[in-house]
């Protein structure tokens, strides 16, 4: 695996967070262009008894090897963080491109869609006390009319929400117990 690219329709979507999910990097490389650890670990032989060739092996980094299965994990995983972002009709595309005789580049395709936005907000708490604790300060959860669809913020107020509870007496109160 010589090179990996991602290439988003649009600018909506910042490329440098979504290079965290690729399960298959290509070598590092040092300066932009050298290949330092691989180049060390090519410099080892064949015999590994050998004390030298163990050590230059240790470190260096062996070459990556294409793995089929990898890259789909991978589109997955980007399609998953777009979702969880609110481009819930994201699609993604991985195109593995031979540039030399065994070498390939994968470039991962996508094209996020629109966002999803919350147009309503309705709490449906049962209990009057936990309801009267939740509402008192609704200003510093994230979730309002308007803002965009974000698993991760959701998730983050139900942390909130669940901490405020708990400081209040309800120890036995687990995030599970909210629900979107």
């Amino acid at each position: 695996l010589d090179k990996v690219s991602i290439d988003v329709r649009g600018d909506s979507v910042d490329t440098d967070e979504l290079y965290y999910f690729l399960r298959q990097t290509p070598n590092h490389k040092v300066l932009g262009f050298a290949k330092l650890q691989l180049a060390t670990y090519s410099l080892s032989g064949r015999d590994s008894t050998k004390w030298y060739n163990r050590w230059l092996r240790n470190i260096g980094q062996a070459p990556v090897i294409y793995s089929h299965e990898l890259t789909e994990s991978s589109a997955r995983q980007l399609r998953q963080a777009l979702i969880n972002r609110g481009y819930l009709e994201a699609t993604v595309e991985a195109d593995t491109i031979i540039t030399k005789p065994k070498r390939l580049n994968v470039e991962y395709k996508i094209d996020p869609g629109r966002i999803h936005y919350i147009s309503t907000v309705d709490y449906n708490i049962p209990d009057s006390n936990i309801r009267q604790i939740i509402m008192a300060d609704t200003s510093a959860l994230g979730l309002h009319y308007g803002a965009p669809f974000d698993r991760n913020a959701l998730d983050n107020d139900r942390a909130l929400i669940t901490e405020r509870l708990r400081n209040r007496g309800y120890f036995a109160f687990n995030k599970d117990n909210i629900s979107f």
